[in-house]
């Protein structure tokens, strides 16, 4: 029988002894779940682990404070650029972009700092100064404050890849051209590669051509030639020759370019155009010369001769109409033979200018020495030469002899197209890598007409000129095979009614003070 006295009590102990229980069993959930989150958190550590180490192993990564100083990379960064660890830690990030990459860098910068990730394409600079061309993908963290605190970049160097791409290009280019294109090794004279073109001329593939070397080309007549023409590209980068072959009956004129392939190796890019038909043409030219030369001035000269002595009645008196008819022969006879003098005179020129070596001069003291010398013909015309402002003492390769014909046909051309009574400024100035000379009158301007073919031969304007000077529209050919020669280039500005301004442009010689001292102490 149960006591009903003692019941509360004994239901105050089913209580406690429920209540401990439960709080025993709410211990253990709690232990369980507790146990879990640690393991989530592990796993969760790990994980995170994980992925940065894969992250640092398969790619170029650096991590930045938020200052943008460098606190981390991994050993492919280190690799890749060709850092040590001491010599990037606590380098400030910009210091890694080339100068034409800073504004860049800055709005990186920005952009992360609010918390977006950025990517793109970023040049870094290597240890050793080269460039390295990269696709960059950069993320920033933040802390629980939503504050930007450091940024971690992830590199691919796509240097190869782009160069591949811009090889492709070049092949893809050179594969168009109707010129050979010939790269080989100057070592051994290997032949690394040949354009379409040029496989098709020889009958070979891609395949073949590892085994051939340029004395297996059609185009290489004399071993010597290309040793001596290999020897010059070493000391100058460049060279050209013409090449004669003998065997085929074809002629080639060969242009040849240093590539740099490494360090302290170089291959030599050649293009061969073929100029059979260019040397058959300049052989006829020749000859119309020589026939020039001996068939028309000698019979010219003898019909003068007669017309000069029936102008001076000295086989009596003539008509007045007759005499005027032998006077009209007469002046027709002197433009005939002054012209044949002119292209005899500009074919000497052209071949004294091929064969006149080049040397240290200052443009300077020559444009004051051919504005001296040019002022008696300037004074007959009723021009005044002068140096508007004063040159400049640069120096460049040329001749002098050749710079002086240069500048007095320019001069003289200013001045017979000038209105009396102004003047012609000459002088020279520095743009760039280059030393120009300027020649400037005040006249009437070039037609529209003619300018697109004024430095072609026999061209002539049909401006009135001053002091009844004419010539035969080869000076300004001339010119132009002169500069030519001198390695430089010549171009116009003009307007009408305003005047023209030639330039010469001749590439500077950076001259150091002995050899100033030297060409003063000769002259």
């Amino acid at each position: 029988m149960v006591d009903l006295a003692n019941t509360p009590t004994l239901l105050i102990g089913f209580l406690v002894l429920a209540i401990v229980v439960l709080s025993g069993a709410a211990i253990r959930r709690k232990d369980q779940l507790s146990r879990l989150q640690d393991k989530s958190l592990r796993d969760k550590e790990l994980e995170v682990a994980f992925q940065r180490k894969a992250l640092f192993e398969s790619g170029l990564v650096s991590v930045t404070d938020e200052e943008g100083r460098i606190i981390e990379v991994n050993s492919k960064f280190l690799g890749a650029f060709g850092y040590r660890q001491e010599d990037i830690i606590g380098k400030h990030v910009s210091e890694l972009y080339p100068e034409e990459e800073q504004k860049l860098s800055r709005e990186i910068r920005s952009k992360t700092r609010g918390g977006s990730i950025w990517t793109g394409e970023t040049h870094v600079l290597r240890a050793d100064g080269s460039k390295a061309l990269t696709y960059n993908t950069i993320v920033p963290f933040m802390d629980g404050n939503n504050k930007h605190i450091k940024n971690l970049s992830f590199r691919v160097d796509i240097s190869r890849q782009k160069m591949r791409e811009n090889q492709k290009l070049v092949t893809t280019a050179f594969d168009s051209m109707t010129d050979a294109v010939v790269l080989y090794d100057p070592e051994n004279y290997q032949v690394c590669y040949m354009n379409t073109f040029a496989l098709a001329e020889h009958g070979w593939d891609m395949d073949e051509i590892g085994e051939k070397t340029v004395w297996d080309m059609i185009y290489v007549p004399d071993p010597a030639i290309i040793a001596e023409k290999c020897k010059k590209i070493a000391e100058t980068g460049k060279c050209s020759a013409r090449l004669e072959n003998e065997a085929n009956g074809k002629v080639y004129d060969a242009h040849s370019y240093r590539v740099a392939v490494a360090a302290d190796t170089y291959r030599i890019l050649t293009v061969f155009r073929e100029v059979s038909q260019n040397v058959e043409l300049e052989r006829e030219r020749k000859r119309l010369i020589s026939i020039i030369t001996h068939e028309l001035r000698t019979p010219l000269t003898s019909i003068k001769g007669a017309l000069g002595l029936l102008d001076s009645c000295a086989m009596g008196p003539m008509p007045s109409e007759a005499k005027n008819l032998v006077g009209i022969g007469l002046r027709n006879s002197d433009r005939m033979l002054d012209l044949i003098a002119q292209i005899l005179e500009s074919e000497k020129a052209e071949h004294e200018v091929r064969n006149e070596p080049l040397e240290p001069i200052n443009i300077g003291e020559a444009v004051r020495a051919a504005i001296a010398a040019n002022q008696g013909y300037g004074a007959e015309l009723g021009i005044t030469f002068q140096e508007p402002v004063e040159s400049s003492d640069l120096w460049a390769n040329a001749s002098e002899r050749v710079l002086d014909q240069i500048l007095a046909n320019l001069m003289s051309n200013a001045a017979k197209f000038s209105p009396e009574g102004s003047t012609v400024d000459v002088w020279a100035e520095r743009h760039v890598d280059h030393v120009v000379i300027n020649v400037r009158d005040h006249g009437s301007g070039i037609p529209k007409d003619l300018q697109p073919q004024l430095f072609s031969r026999f061209i002539k304007a049909d401006q009135e000129v001053r002091g009844n000077v004419h010539g035969s529209g080869l000076g300004l050919s001339i010119v132009k095979s002169q500069v030519e020669h001198l390695n430089g280039t010549i171009d116009f500005e003009t307007a009408e009614n305003v005047g023209t301004c030639f330039r010469i442009a001749l590439p500077l010689l950076e001259g150091d003070q002995d050899m100033v001292e030297r060409r003063q102490a000769s002259a």
